[in-house]
């Protein structure tokens, strides 16, 4: 059984940041492709294939950020 310390350890969040100003903190990307609702915003699994961080998606960037 894995302890909560050890789960917190390892929590990652997503950052949404569009020209610079966060727009909000998620735990997933379903939930940021869900909030934005810009039609040239990608899906979800388009998301999800991309290694590179921070995401860049037109004047969005998606960070991923470990958790303190």
């Amino acid at each position: 059984m894995v302890t909560y310390k050890e789960q917190q350890k390892n929590k990652m969040y997503f950052v949404l940041l569009k020209d610079g100003v966060p727009l909000g903190t998620f735990g997933n990307l379903k939930k940021i492709t869900e909030f934005v609702k810009d039609e040239d915003f990608p899906s979800y699994w388009t998301l999800v294939r991309k290694d590179e961080n921070p995401l860049k998606c037109g004047g969005y960037m998606i960070f991923k950020v470990k958790h303190y």
